[in-house]
């Protein structure tokens, strides 16, 4: 290859092999694939693309860029890795290294998020301008891609490109350029973004390293409402926490990322002020810092008095001495009793409650060896899902999907990938095809091939060709498809020759 141009700074990995593709000439998403990963089933990812290493190795040696480099300087990682424990960042980190498939966005957290990311990518008009004036050339910023950093505080409010981060053509890298971020008048930027903009600025550029633990981050928010008076004694006001929040960022902003705190049950705010048992987004944890603590704070500080806390180990009360037999004798009969009548979550609503906490507090060893024979089977629950019916459904509506573009030659390939984005249930089919037999069949049937969608590509040219009555020839008709003699297949060489004659 003519060698990878270096990132600028804080420019997405995804733009400079876009711009490599420029640079080069490539006009095939799947070329360009090969050239810089040698693979072609590379899906282009804008915030946390894998196969780093792949990719630092494509740079000299004397440049220096390590896969570590990438990842915290040219992807969104560091909007995640300091709140998701230390052991997950490292599992997340050995993942987008290696040359290889990763779930990063599942174990990471983004899919499932209350904070939905952008659909599209964005950008600054003014900032492009600045670019194209300093480089010659425009590129994707990742400070532009993260939700509720909405504006630019020198030129206004950020605008959608046409580009969707995750389009129909997963492979393929799209550059900014003046046609796909064309020059809009800005508004200004509200105080809410610019704000949040400052901390995602600070966390794209905090350096790697190890990370506070989940645990760590609850005694973090209990010493906070403590410091801000929230609470009473070692009990959290709730519902003061949450009047803080929303008297200081305002129902509107929230309630447009989902995080308007509720008076009930489960909300994200109480969650965050006890035991973290997952991680939070980014936006939750900066919504809450910047409405607890003085002027002046930075992220810095923040991970480093985290990190520095000590919570004490919770110590179990140790069981009582001295009871005697004879009621110890007494109360486990009366227990035993209790338990082969109602089972063992029966007996503590059926008044045995206080059975079971005087046992556990002076014979708790045997309690839990007898609650353990005597535990029932789990129920085995029916399954709720007709999937006979389902893929019945399903595969009436591959047919007629399938009928619909049958005739249509300027349709993309309709491989198994093309067909579920027509359906309204993608995941559902693509992740239960052992239980959707009919459906299995239908795409191991009606799936297009590579060569078949070269023939109907090739046949498409040629249908134009005479339509004009002009002579067949074997350059013009593969550049008309879009083919080469080195793309060509086997069966598409032979349709050429055999069958067209050219």
């Amino acid at each position: 290859m003519l060698g990878l141009p270096l990132p600028y700074c804080d420019e997405l990995l995804y733009s400079t092999i876009a711009r490599y593709g420029i640079h080069s000439g490539i006009v095939s998403p799947k070329e360009l694939l090969q050239e810089v990963f040698g693979d072609t089933k590379i899906i282009a990812t804008p915030d946390l693309p894998g196969h780093l290493k792949r990719i630092a190795d494509l740079y000299p040696e004397v440049v220096g860029i390590t896969p570590g480099d990438l990842l915290y300087e040219h992807t969104l990682f560091p909007l995640y890795a300091p709140f998701i424990g230390e052991e997950r960042r490292r599992c997340l980190t050995r993942e987008l290294m290696a040359n290889r498939k990763s779930t990063v966005h599942l174990t990471a957290g983004v899919a499932a998020s209350r904070v939905k990311q952008p659909a599209f990518l964005r950008y600054c008009p003014g900032c492009i301008k600045e670019q194209i004036n300093q480089y010659g050339e425009c590129y994707w910023r990742r400070d532009w891609q993260v939700a509720g950093a909405e504006s630019c505080p020198v030129h206004g409010f950020l605008v959608e490109s046409d580009i969707r981060r995750h389009d129909m053509h997963r492979h393929l890298f799209q550059a900014a350029s003046e046609s796909a971020c064309p020059a809009v008048v800005q508004q200004p930027g509200s105080w809410q973004s610019d704000l949040i903009l400052n901390s995602v600025r600070e966390l794209l550029n905090l350096e790697s390293g190890s990370v506070p633990e989940l645990c760590l981050w609850s005694l973090w928010y209990r010493n906070l409402a403590v410091d801000n008076h929230l609470n009473r004694g070692t009990q959290v006001r709730h519902d003061f926490v949450a009047n803080r929040i929303v008297e200081f960022w305002g129902e509107k902003w929230l309630g447009q990322y989902g995080l308007l705190p509720n008076g009930g049950e489960p909300c994200w705010l109480r969650n965050m002020f006890r035991k973290h048992r997952k991680a939070f987004s980014y936006l939750e944890h900066l919504v809450v810092l910047h409405a607890l603590l003085e002027r002046g704070w930075n992220l810095a500080d923040v991970f480093r008095v985290v990190s520095g806390l000590n919570p004490a180990e919770k110590a179990f009360n140790k069981a009582l001495k001295g009871t005697d037999k004879a009621q110890l004798s007494e109360y486990r009969n009366k227990w035993l009793a209790a338990v082969a009548q109602h089972g063992i979550k029966g007996a503590r609503s059926h008044g045995y409650g206080g059975i079971y906490a005087w046992l556990y507090r002076r014979d708790r060893d045997w309690l839990m060896n007898i609650n353990e024979a005597h535990r029932k089977p789990e129920y085995e629950h029916l399954p709720k899902v007709s999937w006979a019916q389902r893929d019945m459904r399903a595969v009436r509506r591959l047919i007629d999907l399938r009928e619909q573009s049958e005739v249509q030659l300027e349709a993309p390939r309709r491989s198994m990938n093309w067909y579920l984005n027509q359906l309204e249930h993608k995941a559902n089919v693509e992740k239960h095809l052992d239980l959707l037999p009919l459906c299995g069949l239908f795409f191991a049937r009606h799936c297009e091939s590579i060569s078949e969608y070269q023939i109907r590509r090739i046949t498409r040219t040629v249908i134009h060709i005479t339509r004009n009555d002009e002579p067949l020839k074997r350059w013009q008709v593969l550049r008309g498809a879009g083919l080469n003699e080195q793309r060509l297949t086997d069966l598409a060489s032979r349709f050429l020759e055999e069958v067209l004659e050219i």
